[in-house]
């Protein structure tokens, strides 16, 4: 039986992180749902939202759910320095382990940005620490693909674990993400279980999320990069978002990718 493990990007759009703010409440709500499908998430959060919110930070940790790092301001890799990056995480994985009591393990590149051009974060994880990444899109069809990578769990040179995008190959190196976002808003829910139960058993399948995906009724925040067309999607994907990512759960629910580490061999 396939697992999927679910996991959420916990950011603020709008780049305010008010302590009120709409992200923090939706995030509750995710926390309610995980309660009553009796599932346990990772949440990826920025370094932002563990200075802003701590309590909330703390609170996803006590109902038993793993935190994991993305980033201190979620900017890409591609604009990051390895000084400034090495930096910023040293000093936000000290406060979220103070918050949570627990080692900050794992990580993922904002907007899946681990490249060959930014590889060097590889290192700077290693040295800090952390045991995984969740951080590349094995395709062509994404600005930031990583092509020539394996499509399931691996271990990059330094040992460091790699759980990859699922993706369901569409041909040669044209692989569609079908757990989240765009794809999935698009595609029917039998399209995507179509999808998890070809997926090889070597795969480690996850959704990727975020609070405002839970949000029907927030306005979505325009970015500049992306096409209106696909603003829209979006936006009426939100309306049947949660619905199509409890039935998933309520099927092929799994643990977070944490626990998904002993599944890795060691080379």
């Amino acid at each position: 039986m396939k697992k999927i493990s679910f996991t959420v990007d916990l950011e603020d759009p709008y780049d305010i992180y008010a302590v009120n703010g709409r992200y923090v409440d939706r995030t509750r709500h995710i926390l309610n749902m995980c309660d009553a499908l009796n599932r346990k998430a990772t949440f990826f959060t920025v370094g932002r939202v563990a200075e802003a919110v701590p309590d909330l930070i703390a609170e996803i940790a006590k109902r038993g759910h793993e935190v994991a790092y993305h980033s201190h301001a979620h900017v890409s890799l591609t604009k990051e320095t390895p000084e400034n990056f090495a930096r910023e995480t040293a000093m936000d994985k000290k406060l979220i382990e103070s918050i949570t009591g627990k080692p900050l393990t794992g990580f993922r590149a904002p907007r899946f940005s681990l490249t060959p051009q930014s590889v060097w974060v590889l290192d700077v994880l290693n040295e800090q620490g952390f045991q995984y990444s969740s951080s590349i899109m094995p395709t062509k069809l994404s600005r930031f693909g990583f092509q020539n990578v394996p499509t399931y769990a691996f271990r990059w040179p330094n040992g460091l674990v790699e759980f990859p995008l699922p993706t369901a190959a569409l041909y040669d190196d044209f692989r569609l993400g079908y757990l989240g976002g765009i794809y999935m808003y698009l595609l029917p829910t039998f399209v995507t279980r179509y999808f998890v139960r070809k997926a090889a058993d070597n795969e480690v399948l996850w959704t990727y999320t975020h609070p405002y995906d839970f949000d029907p009724f927030e306005a979505v925040q325009s970015m500049s990069d992306t096409p209106t067309w696909a603003m829209l999607v979006l936006r009426l994907g939100r309306l049947c978002a949660e619905r199509k990512l409890r039935d998933l759960l309520t099927e092929y629910g799994g643990a977070p990718l944490t626990d998904c580490l002993h599944s890795v061999a060691a080379d």
